[in-house]
């Protein structure tokens, strides 16, 4: 399990938001230095928290069919068929679930024909069978980090100790900062607002 501290948490959260947002405008947002940010980037890196920076493109515009593929197959084809799939220019993201009705999900795009041409594509021995759905509409998917994610340890901004469970969050001029409770959030505010009000 990799550990974040809260500074790692809001330069993913930036990031998340505009995967090209400069260094120096996360380091400006964070409070903190544009070599900083940069070593954390570089670290996150490293450790394969971040695999890549991309961008987000709406196919509707481009006139780019999106649909869903399923394909209810035997567990011992399950591997094969994967593998089979990942190859294919077509699939875009590609689950493998717990459930034994439907071992395989994927979302794919490009021409119909070609998304319709997939089943033809693949070996289809062990497979029960296969839908294709056509997405209608597609929603904005949620990208942010799960605050009470296990994965991510994040310390109070008052009194720095680690949180094992739900953070208390607020925002101050719009910078997001975390509290392990509201007693810390209220010390951090009254302490917050006397520092600025002498500005």
């Amino acid at each position: 399990m990799i550990e974040l501290d809260n500074l790692d948490v809001k330069i993913l959260a930036y990031l998340q938001s505009n995967s090209r947002e400069s260094f120096q405008e996360i380091a400006k947002c964070c409070l903190t230095s544009i070599p900083t940010v940069k070593s954390r980037v570089d670290r996150m890196l490293e450790l394969g928290v971040i695999r890549k920076f991309t961008i987000d493109i709406d196919n509707n515009k481009l006139g780019i069919t999106e649909a869903i593929l399923i394909v209810n197959a035997k567990p011992g084809a399950v591997s094969r068929i994967t593998q089979e799939l990942r190859g294919l220019e077509e699939v875009k993201e590609l689950y493998v679930t717990s459930d034994s009705d439907t071992a395989i999900v994927s979302r794919v795009a490009g021409d119909m024909r070609r998304i319709l041409a997939i089943q033809e594509r693949i070996n289809l021995t062990d497979v029960n069978n296969i839908r294709i759905l056509s997405v209608k509409n597609a929603f904005t998917k949620d990208s942010t980090i799960p605050l009470a994610s296990s994965s991510i340890t994040l310390t109070c901004s008052y009194c720095d100790k680690k949180m094992t469970g739900d953070a208390v969050k607020k925002k101050f001029d719009d910078k997001d900062y975390f509290f392990c409770c509201t007693t810390c959030q209220g010390e951090f505010e009254k302490k917050y607002t006397k520092l600025f009000s002498k500005v």
